[in-house]
């Protein structure tokens, strides 16, 4: 998912303001806090997954229902404003970015996690943020910043020691792994140009909304229609499309319209940390020492990330 940073302040006198400083500063720690909002959702999938595929629920049919509830629950939120009412490029710019864009990207990871274990393959998604700033270096021209470098090498250490799994595993589920991390980062710096500018709840609306019509086909494909009808699958829906989907997809593009997608990335390092916790907290699952130092790690790294930039001016 992507956003475009604002224009800087113009206009004599701009850079030396103080008032537009504590403005830049501020706006900066709402993209941070909006990001870090996002990865936290973001977190959620996997316990609310599990719940719906304890009652019997396949992947794709899980994803229809939670695209479809997302993007019903958001189409009722954009009509009601009018939000709706958008020019044609638009529509065109959010329903190709999910067809292309998200849809493939989630089915690529369940087929990585089909292969390998679920912390590898997360461990192999959170290669994205260097992919991110590697694309947005090569194909945007944005050189990346000491702080982010920092903050990338100490997200990936973090990662490693909180997600890193022994075992032998078949070089296909690592080519799905890889294949993730790389989509999503393209989804991320393409999303940020192609959607510049447009209401974070639009874009997210026909995210959902495409996302869906892909997965009903592929449900219709293999002939396994389930309707979620015992508390437990429809509490798991209901979260995957609340928490999992609406929540984190919209603040992530808002975030995206502040900070910039390589920032943004790096924030969102802090999601297998949440999700590791989340597992101690309600499947039992101990945390390791290791895992402990790997979270630490992280949130270095998205306070390094935050260091005052020091802009040189000729």
């Amino acid at each position: 998912m992507s956003r475009l940073r604002p224009p800087g302040p113009t206009g004599p006198g701009a850079a030396g303001s103080s008032g537009i400083s504590r403005s830049g500063i501020s706006q900066r720690a709402r993209g941070v806090a909006l990001a870090a909002v996002s990865a936290i959702s973001f977190s959620t999938l996997g316990l609310f997954a599990k719940l719906a595929y304890s009652q019997g629920m396949e992947p794709a049919q899980a994803l229809a229902w939670r695209f479809s509830l997302a993007a019903a629950a958001l189409w009722f939120m954009l009509v009601r404003r009018g939000g709706h009412r958008r020019p044609p490029r638009e529509y065109r710019n959010a329903l190709l970015l999910g067809v292309l864009g998200f849809a493939p990207q989630a089915g690529l990871y369940f087929l990585a996690v089909r292969y390998l274990d679920p912390g590898l393959a997360s461990l192999l998604l959170y290669l994205y943020p260097a992919f991110v700033v590697g694309i947005s270096f090569a194909f945007l021209g944005r050189r990346p910043r000491r702080a982010q470098i920092a903050a990338l090498v100490l997200s990936i250490a973090g990662c490693v020691l909180t997600l890193w799994t022994r075992g032998a595993y078949p070089l296909v589920g690592y080519a799905f792994g890889l294949a993730v991390a790389v989509t999503y980062a393209a989804y991320l710096v393409i999303g940020e140009r192609a959607t510049a500018g447009i209401d974070p709840i639009f874009i997210a609306a026909n995210l959902m909304a495409s996302s869906a019509v892909v997965y009903w086909i592929v449900v219709a494909a293999t002939g396994s229609f389930l309707v979620p009808a015992s508390f437990p699958a429809v509490a798991g829906i209901v979260g995957l499309a609340a928490l999992g989907s609406i929540v984190p997809i919209v603040t992530l593009f808002a975030a995206m319209r502040v900070i910039g997608a390589s920032d943004v990335a790096l924030v969102s390092t802090i999601e297998p940390l949440f999700t590791v916790g989340l597992s101690a907290l309600f499947f039992g699952e101990r945390l390791t020492g290791l895992q402990l130092v790997g979270g630490a790690l992280i949130v270095a790294g998205v306070l390094v990330l935050n260091l005052k930039k020091k802009e040189s001016r000729s």
